[in-house]
């Protein structure tokens, strides 16, 4: 699930729609920060040929992001092993790509595998752009008990299994194991449990380790994956229903956990201010890794930034401390095979590959994501470099809560976020500001629902 709202309401919405865009596709955001795929021509690719007659086994899209090399790497490794030829198209930055996305499934000759920002799914469905991959998934011998299950059944909607999962990004929390040590502040659990891990727990570790204004003891609203993620673990279904159609957010449930996590800043002055900070994922990054802020929560991806940028300290990963629930919201990284591809059963191939054991481990060996595959997974284990506990993120995948699908998903958080950075900088409750949105946006949601 990726959010990705377009904030246009003035400069500080504009220098945080960044981060906005991190929520469950964070660790693909995250990569935009370091752009390193180049772009190629708008419907060319690199080496081969991109359209879908050339003679290829198949036709590639993804958007170009830091992780762009690993996966052509992965490309590479499976040609070799299928003596065949990917044709790879463009590699685009993220929001060009999702332009290029809906303008070649909706034309009559889209690549035969495409990434699929998970927002888009629900819409993709119902239109039917996008193929019923249940029995390819059942021929293949697919067995969901070997794949991480939330993760697995993500793209699974009434009409079929329409998408793939390859892998996913756990949200954790990050922390700097020094500044706890020298606070004298007990260390997070190092497993995905309660005990003292609640969000007391955590308010408490926050308040030690915080001496304002050097260092605050905690950061969570750069990472737009807190608003779902708080909200489900304060009992509520998170910000939208199960059926996409009532924005939840705004119940008591889940404005009390926004206003909790505001309360950090505006009351408990154990975050930094918003003004500070805002939705800017460089800035928080930087603050962590210069050991100015001792937790932050953030996805998998940002193991191997803070394995570059952190030199001064030791941090090691904790589970989301838990209150009624302890969940997480973990990036997902989709792809579909649209209805009209040329050659979707080389596509499925190249998919199952992807998403199975042998591609799993290739993945988490490099520091992409935790393959759905359970067992790839236990490619995560702890080496030399921070986290120690790195196997958390196995653990965390257990616990994945997605966020609730909707027709209208980037169009409501265009409308309720500026409102919730009121709230932020302490001008109004969360109970007024997400109740003062909840019409406008339960229309949107009612549109084509």
């Amino acid at each position: 699930m990726i959010l990705n709202p377009k904030l246009t309401h003035g400069p500080a919405h504009q220098a945080g729609s960044q981060a906005a865009r991190m929520s469950r596709r964070g660790f693909l955001q995250i990569s935009a920060l370091a752009a390193s795929a180049g772009a190629l021509a708008a419907c060319g690719g690199g080496s081969s040929s991109s359209g879908s007659g050339s003679g290829n086994a198949f036709v590639f899209a993804n958007w170009g992001d830091s992780f762009g090399p690993i996966y052509d790497q992965a490309i590479a490794d499976y040609e070799r092993l299928k003596s065949v030829k990917v044709a790879k198209q463009a590699s685009v930055p993220y929001d060009d790509y999702q332009t290029r996305f809906r303008t070649l499934i909706a034309g009559g000759s889209p690549p035969d595998v495409m990434r699929l920002n998970d927002d888009f799914l629900r819409e993709m469905a119902d239109k039917k752009q996008i193929l019923d991959l249940s029995g390819r998934i059942k021929s293949s011998g697919v067995s969901p008990g070997d794949y991480f299950q939330s993760a697995f059944d993500f793209p699974q909607r009434p009409n079929g299994h329409l998408g793939y999962t390859i892998g996913t990004s756990p949200r954790v929390i990050y922390y700097n194991k020094t500044l706890f040590e020298k606070a004298g502040v007990p260390l997070p659990p190092t497993t995905w449990t309660r005990e003292n891990w609640e969000w007391d727990d955590f308010l408490a570790a926050a308040k030690a380790t915080t001496k304002a204004p050097d260092v605050w003891g905690a950061l969570l609203t750069y990472d737009g994956g807190f608003e779902n993620i708080w909200s489900v673990n304060n009992g509520g279904p998170g910000i939208f229903s199960a059926d996409g159609r009532t924005f939840t957010l705004a119940d008591h449930e889940g404005a009390e956990a926004m206003q909790w996590v505001s309360d950090l800043a505006t009351r408990h002055r154990v975050a930094p201010p918003w003004a500070e900070v805002q939705r800017d994922f460089d800035t928080a990054m930087r603050m962590f890794a210069a050991g100015k802020v001792a937790m932050v929560q953030g996805p998998f991806a940002l193991v191997g930034n803070f394995r570059k940028s952190v030199s001064n300290f030791e941090w090691d990963v904790a589970p989301i401390p838990a209150r009624v629930n302890q969940k997480q919201e973990g990036s997902i990284a989709l792809f579909v095979i649209p209805s009209k591809a040329k050659n979707p059963d080389a596509a499925w191939d190249f998919l199952h590959y992807l998403g199975g054991e042998e591609g799993g481990r290739f993945f988490a060996r490099n520091g992409v994501l935790v393959p759905v595959h359970r067992a790839a997974a236990d490619e995560l284990t702890a080496d030399k470099k921070s986290p120690q506990h790195i196997s958390l993120f196995a653990e965390a995948a257990e616990h994945h809560a997605s966020i609730n699908s909707t027709v209208a998903t980037a169009q409501a958080q265009e409308i309720y976020r500026p409102q919730l950075e009121r709230v932020y900088a302490g001008e109004m409750s969360a109970q007024e500001a997400l109740n003062g949105v909840r019409g406008q946006i339960e229309a949107l949601l009612a549109k084509g629902s």
